[in-house]
């Protein structure tokens, strides 16, 4: 998905293939979900170094895209520079909760996001107010000795990382009303959900 610069070993390949599993899984989902025709605008919350924008606007999107790092967005205006030509992507460096829109999207993309957000429940207000159609999202899944191990690697760069069980996300969606509303689907070593407003 990322790309490399260099050849990929049989190590690094045998890693992506069992233990990023879910980061191809996600990718793709994403990609299904927004073929649909009805969907033209797109915010990408965390959009990092713009490998999604890149992927939505080949799709014929128009793209927002988000970041708190300023050096992720300058390799996202590097990588979709074209498309910034034509104004069809437009890259703000601002957390999501602090920056105020002037504008509705028909879909939001949070992926990779909710890892590093320890109560989900004001984004998800803030998401119902800017955004028409649908919501994608990852949750990293709790348990599990790579999740673990993870935790100890955050914990050591004093990064906090937060998990999600089918349940969390249940009783997170009942206090904004998505019960309904939010489809969960058990991807590896994520959830994805997909909520239609």
């Amino acid at each position: 998905i990322y790309g490399h610069t260099k050849k990929r070993s049989t190590w690094d390949k045998f890693l992506d293939k069992y233990f990023r599993r879910s980061m191809r899984l996600r990718y793709n989902l994403v990609l299904k979900y927004l073929a649909n025709t009805n969907i033209e605008t797109i915010l990408d919350v965390g959009c990092g170094g713009g490998v999604y924008c890149e992927a939505f606007l080949n799709m014929g999107k128009t793209v927002t895209g988000l970041d708190i790092a300023d050096g992720m967005l300058k390799l996202a205006e590097q990588k979709t520079k074209r498309f910034m030509e034509e104004d069809k992507v437009n890259y703000i460096h601002s957390g999501y909760i602090e920056h105020a829109f002037n504008e509705k999207f028909d879909t939001a993309v949070l992926v990779g996001f909710f890892d590093y957000i320890k109560s989900p429940v004001e984004i998800f207000e803030k998401l119902n107010k800017e955004v028409n159609k649908e919501l994608l999202m990852s949750f990293p899944k709790s348990g599990g000795f790579l999740g673990w191990q993870r935790k100890v690697r955050y914990q050591m760069r004093n990064c906090p990382l937060y998990y999600y069980s089918k349940s969390d996300l249940e009783s997170l969606f009942a206090k904004v009303h998505w019960q309904n509303k939010a489809e969960i689907i058990d991807i590896d070593r994520d959830f994805f959900v997909r909520v239609i407003l």
